[in-house]
């Protein structure tokens, strides 16, 4: 009778069943808010690292912009000992590389005799069929238009007019961006890429001034490279400036500005144009390589 009871005692079989599910149940819930739990937290350090990079781009891209105010500034002034190229620290620690080119020392576009342009295309490209199609067509793009006579009678009036066109119709033949580089015939973008550091069209020079070339020109030309001396930019005159700042987390940011100065007398510079560099094979190790041994701006 003992034994009966104990039986009868039990649970019956559907309410273990159900006790048993909702444990089952319970565990799943609370591995699921535990995994929940994990990707909200690997998220939010996920944000917050790419937050953390953001902001460091922005501050490099901030403190090259200022590097290449400052290399303005420095050709501005009247210090004797402002040369380029330069390295410093910018005050929030970044490390800046600058670069000052004179566009007398690059291949003008639009005043380059053809032997220079086919030279110069041709060792860019590895290539002497291809750079001579070049060089062609850069002096056919850049070569007016034939005007229109309408007629074999003019006056002064009309000679005038004939004059303002031609000068109009060269102004526009001509190459005025070495961006319009990607209009000519057999040009490519790794090509394109390459040929905008030793490129210009401020020049006016039917071939560039040994003495104001880079190092890398003048190897791309077969010169001797020589000593790659500082230099202080001669005035008035068009230049590149480039500056390479590294942040203290090892980030990389290169701004470019095409810039006159002492061009003109109501303004004592004019920026033309704001690039985003590229990063040149060698620039990155070149840099870390590198420690600033003085501040660019003293307070």
């Amino acid at each position: 009778m003992q034994h009966r009871r104990d039986l009868s005692d039990r649970p019956p079989f559907a309410v273990r069943n159900r006790e048993g599910f909702a444990l089952i149940t319970v565990i799943w819930g609370l591995g699921l808010l535990t995994l929940l739990g994990a990707t909200v937290i690997v998220g939010a350090r996920y944000r917050v690292r790419t937050a953390q990079a953001d902001g460091s781009v922005l501050a490099s891209a901030a403190a090259a912009e200022s590097a290449v105010n400052f290399a303005i500034a420095s050709i501005l002034s009247s210090a004797p000992n402002t040369s380029f190229p330069t390295r410093c620290r910018m005050p929030g620690g970044e490390q800046a590389d600058i670069v000052v080119e004179e566009e007398v020392g690059k291949i003008d576009l639009n005043a380059a005799s053809q032997p220079i342009l086919e030279r110069f295309f041709t060792a860019l490209a590895q290539d002497k069929t291809r750079g001579a199609r070049i060089a062609q067509s850069i002096v056919h793009f850049r070569r007016p238009p034939p005007r229109k006579e309408a007629g074999n009678q003019t006056t002064a009036s009309d000679n005038r007019t004939t004059q303002t066109n031609a000068a109009n119709d060269a102004k526009i033949s001509s190459f005025s961006s070495i961006l319009e580089l990607d209009q000519i015939d057999g040009m490519s973008p790794t090509l394109l890429r390459s040929a905008m550091r030793y490129t210009t069209t401020l020049s006016g020079r039917p071939q560039p001034i040994p003495e104001a070339m880079t190092p890398a020109l003048r190897l791309v030309m077969g010169l001797e490279l020589g000593r790659a001396n500082r230099r202080r930019p001669a005035l008035p005159g068009h230049f590149t400036v480039r500056a390479h700042v590294r942040a203290n987390d090892g980030s990389l940011y290169i701004r470019e500005a095409l810039v006159s100065i002492g061009a003109t007398s109501t303004q004592s510079y004019t920026i033309r144009e704001w690039r985003r560099g590229d990063i040149v094979g060698g620039s990155m190790d070149a840099l870390r390589a590198r420690e600033p041994v003085q501040a660019c701006i003293k307070f």
